[in-house]
This record gives C-alpha cells, structure tokens and sequence, in this order.
C-alpha cells in the first residue's frame, strides 16, 4: 500500500507541478495581453485627439471657405454691375462716335470727345463718314 500511496502522492506532485506550470504560462499570457491592450488604448487616445484637431481645422477651412464664397459672389456681382454699366457707357460712346463720323468729325475729334482709342475712331470713319 505504501507504494499505491508514493505513486499517488507523486501522480500528485506532478498533476500540481503540470498545473502550476500551466497557471504561470496563462498569467504570461496574460501580462502580454495587457501591454498590447495598454498600446492598443494609447495608440486610441493619439488618434483621438488626431481626428479631434482635424476636426477643429476642419471648422476653421469651412469658415473661410464660407467666407471667400461669400466674397466671390459679390465680386460676381460688381463685376456684373460694371460690365452692364461699362457697356452701356460704352455703347454711348460708340453711338456719339457714329453721330460725329457722320456730321464729318475728324479721328482726333472723336477720340477727344468719345473715349476711344484712334483705331476705333479710324474704323468708325471709315464705316459711317458722311
């Protein structure tokens, strides 16, 4: 019985020894886990505050997008004033120049009263002189 009992107690000894070695291995398991989770969060909360400052810059372009659009639309809108006006002008200019051509002005005389370069006043004479 003596020998019964050493091989039980030994069979015990080495299920203890197995099992312990087992709990040590999961418990370094374990300790790995836990650094690659504490990366894992460290590398989240860098992220975060990535896309948080992205975010920020984000607000900040669509305000000055907001503002140049805004900025652009009123440009649109003088520059279609003046062309409106500039070419209304301009026809008068144009329709005085035709007047004077045809009453005999000279190229100098229309470029002096009406604005206009000596090559519009020639071709003008040309076109409507009298």
């Amino acid at each position: 019985m003596d020998s019964y009992m050493m091989i039980l107690v030994g069979t015990i000894i080495v299920v203890l020894v197995f099992a312990l070695m087992q709990i040590f291995k999961q418990k370094k398991r374990i300790n790995s886990y836990d650094q690659k989770i504490e990366k894992l969060w460290k590398k989240i909360e860098v992220m975060q505050h990535d896309v948080s400052a992205l975010c920020a810059s984000g607000l900040g372009v669509d305000e000055r997008v907001g503002g140049t659009e805004k900025r652009v639309r009123s440009l649109l809108e003088r520059l279609e004033e003046l062309e409106e006006s500039d070419s209304s002008e301009h026809l008068q200019e144009f329709q005085n120049a035709i007047k004077l051509a045809q009453e005999g002005a000279t190229s100098d005389e229309i470029v002096e009263k009406c604005n206009l370069t000596l090559d519009e006043a020639t071709l003008l004479l040309r076109l409507h002189k009298a």
